[in-house]
């Protein structure tokens, strides 16, 4: 378990012990402004990690936004040298608390502050153009700043909160790259504690109060050159994967864009590993690709890249076994970057990529004949059994493949030597021990007729989600490694309720002595402090334990739950809190 971060209501207390032991301490799951204790993820990938000073996604301090200024006339093709001079302008990772009450600001470290805007871009060199390969991806249009109908978050994560005050709960966030619509009929509120706002609160759709203007706080500047890099890096919400995913072999994390000698100094022995790239393991995150990605940046990510004077690198690299997520991959300077939700360049000959899982549980309603209760093989393919003649339980040559919910009618039958079987209902048997049976359950005192609720059950490895009575859908989940024991990687039982919401969290910790860590977890909801309901790619094992406590997910059940479970995302927010009585949470009921 981490130790948590000292936070007050309002204040940030710096910690007094040294950058390296407080990045050990990054088990804690982060939400978007205060502070949740650890416990998340599969062994070994995941709880929400601490503050990185370069994360986009749960911070809410960053550097003032700028105006767009004139253009490359011409983005960078594939393979282009692109001169040292760019740099990313970063800011700090706040956390969540179970409460929203609790929530306050953070300000993590992060390098020097660098020239943005104007100045920035006075002294930025000019792009060498190579040979052209691929072209780069075209330069979208000028858009429109004459209406000021919607507000974007330039760097990091703007706060949504629940009155014009800066000591208001915060029920909400938008990343950088996003847009919120302002609130029609609104006056904004200019004379209540503005909390280095230097214009004033906006009120904004569906509820909230947004500060426009100042450090970490959102603009009306559409053509910011951080929000149209940041839309780059958004994930695509329609995919059950947002990200592109894989593991590190180790690599430095660039700030901004290395030149060819700059590689060679930070990678030592470059050459000589890229003639003899590692070969595939699977066991190790899969193979690395060559494929090139055929154009360079974009002319909005060039421009970003073109701010100078933060370090070439992150003090954290990409070591051997992250994790990482990204959005989009480019060539540049002889090689092919990939582009993380937190702004960072990783090559991509540095990075394992394998099959995620595809496995996904059953729309109860849209999949009537796919009734409860269903058998699940949990482990490996299962044998059918049928009877002979004599009526005995034999062996037949057909099998149900591993992954399989099949329809059963709840009836057992014992075989010879004494053995268990569960009966499907086209008639044949199942070795009990090759399947977990998923059960109905009836629905809990206090829970209305079409309330949304959760039941999971651990030991047997299964969430079922219902509308009042009706079950709606039903998967396989992994639980605690640890069981139903009290060590700290069990699953809490009890009645729970979602308390946060978050596209994506990245996770953190130690394990066995190792630090680890998983880019941008999707699908998370928080329900207990440090617990979450979320997506997990990295394993395929579900049905089984495989997590520090938190209930793993296949992405595309993670995903269908996080859109079905309340509270209701609003568009252009990245994360959202219950908030009564506007905004309900749903129920998960863990039992063992």
């Amino acid at each position: 378990m981490t130790r948590p971060m000292h936070l007050m209501r309002g204040m940030v207390v710096r910690s007094s012990e040294p950058r390296r032991r407080a990045l050990r301490m990054r088990s804690a799951c982060w939400l978007a402004v205060a502070t949740l204790a650890t416990g998340c993820a599969a062994v070994g990938e995941g709880a929400p990690r601490a503050a990185n000073p370069n994360s986009n996604i749960l911070q809410n301090h960053a550097q003032p936004s700028t105006a767009r200024e004139s253009q490359p006339s011409t983005p960078p093709v594939a393979g282009a040298t692109i001169s040292p001079t760019a740099a990313v302008e970063t800011a700090s990772t706040p956390a969540p608390a179970s409460t929203v009450d609790k929530l306050a600001p953070m300000q993590a470290e992060r390098p020097p502050k660098a020239k943005t805007g104007e100045a920035a871009l006075k002294d930025a060199a000019p792009i060498e153009q190579q040979p052209q390969v691929g072209g780069g991806e075209p330069a979208a249009p000028a858009r429109s700043a004459t209406q000021r109908e919607r507000v974007y978050a330039p760097v990091g994560l703007v706060r949504i909160l629940d009155r014009p005050d800066r000591d208001a709960p915060v029920i909400g966030a938008f990343r950088n790259g996003q847009a919120v619509a302002i609130r029609p009929g609104e006056r904004p509120v200019t004379t209540k504690r503005l909390y280095q706002c230097t214009e004033a609160w906006y009120a904004v759709q569906p509820r909230g109060w947004v500060c426009v203007g100042g450090p970490g706080h959102a603009t009306f500047d559409q053509n910011d050159p951080n929000v149209l890099a940041a839309e780059e890096a958004l994930p695509d919400l329609t995919q059950s994967y947002p990200f592109h995913v894989g593991v590190s072999v180790g690599a430095p994390r660039y700030v901004r864009l290395p030149t060819p000698d700059e590689q060679r100094q930070n990678e030592p022995g470059l050459e000589q590993y890229q003639a003899s790239l590692p070969a595939p393991d699977p066991d190790k995150g899969g193979a690395i690709s060559a494929q090139p990605a055929g154009h360079g940046p974009s002319e909005a990510l060039l421009r970003y890249l073109q701010q100078p004077s933060l370090p070439l690198t992150y003090e954290e690299p990409a070591y051997e076994g992250m994790k990482l997520s990204w959005t989009k991959e480019f060539e540049a300077n002889g090689r092919t970057w990939l582009l993380t939700p937190d702004m960072y360049l990783v090559p991509k000959d540095k990075v394992r990529q394998r099959p995620t899982p595809q496995m996904h549980g059953v729309d109860l309603l849209a999949n009537p004949e796919m009734k409860l209760p269903l058998a699940f093989t949990w482990l490996e393919d299962a044998v059918k059994y049928r009877r002979d003649d004599k009526g005995t339980l034999v062996a037949t040559d057909e099998k149900w493949p591993r992954h399989t919910f099949i329809p059963a009618t709840g009836g057992m039958a014992k075989g010879e030597h004494g053995r268990w079987y569960w009966e499907a209902r086209d008639g044949s048997f199942i070795n009990y021990g090759d399947v977990t049976i998923i059960k109905p359950s009836g629905r809990l005192a206090g829970v209305g007729p079409n309330d949304k609720w959760v039941h999971v059950r651990v030991t047997w490895g299964y969430l079922v989600a219902y509308q009042g009575d009706t079950p709606v859908y039903a998967t396989a989940i992994s639980p605690g490694i640890d069981g139903i024991s009290p060590r700290a990687h069990a699953t809490m039982k009890g009645k729970q309720f979602v308390a946060w919401k978050l596209l994506s969290g990245d996770m953190s910790g130690k394990d066995k002595g190792k630090d680890w860590l998983v880019d941008d977890v999707p699908w998370v909801q928080y329900y207990k402090a440090n617990y979450a309901l979320h997506g997990a790619w990295w394993h395929d094992e579900f049905g089984r334990p495989k997590s520090h406590g938190c209930i793993n997910l296949p992405p595309t059940d993670a995903k269908w739950l996080f859109q079905w479970m309340d509270p209701a995302m609003p568009e252009g927010w990245y994360a959202v809190s219950p908030y009564s009585p506007v905004a309900k949470s749903t129920l998960i009921f863990i039992q063992y």
